[in-house]
């Protein structure tokens, strides 16, 4: 099971009460992934939201049959990814490889969407920080296939 203190430092859960966090506790199990493992499959069904506990994840798209480029690199500690799980169709946009041998922590889709519509407040607030990434993804992503492209 996830810490409380580690739970404290997710971005997505930052804002959360003690109260809202124990819940989040609940829902939480910690997986890990050898060197080479997919975590998840482009176009996968997105049941799961993750969080880095430690090692790297590469974050990849299909740029042809068989052909992935490196969009993205999950390696700090607390760092998301996965926001898929959250948002409709909750299919994945990427897949998610594990670079090294990593750790993540896990969040059930269901139970965390039960949380959230149940607590407005609260999904608020975890949907606010989820924009924020998505935001920061889109950026980096772009960025990234302009360096690709264009040097």
């Amino acid at each position: 099971m996830i810490s409380s203190d580690d739970l404290k430092k997710i971005e997505f859960f930052a804002d959360l009460t003690d109260e809202e966090l124990i819940l989040m506790q609940g829902i939480c199990r910690e997986e890990s992934y050898r060197a080479g493992d997919y975590i998840f499959a482009e176009d996968g069904p997105a049941d799961n939201l993750y969080i880095l506990k430690n090692g790297k994840v590469s974050i990849d798209i299909k740029v042809g049959s068989g052909k992935y480029l490196s969009v993205y690199t999950v390696s700090r500690f607390a760092e998301p990814f996965g926001w898929s799980a959250i948002v409709e169709p909750y299919k994945f946009t990427a897949a998610a490889r594990s670079v090294v041998d990593s750790t993540v922590f896990s969040v059930d889709r269901k139970r965390l969407m039960e949380l959230i519509e149940k607590d407005y407040h609260m999904g608020f607030l975890v949907m606010r920080r989820v924009a924020k990434i998505i935001s920061e993804r889109v950026r980096e992503t772009r960025l990234q296939l302009i360096h690709t492209f264009y040097g």
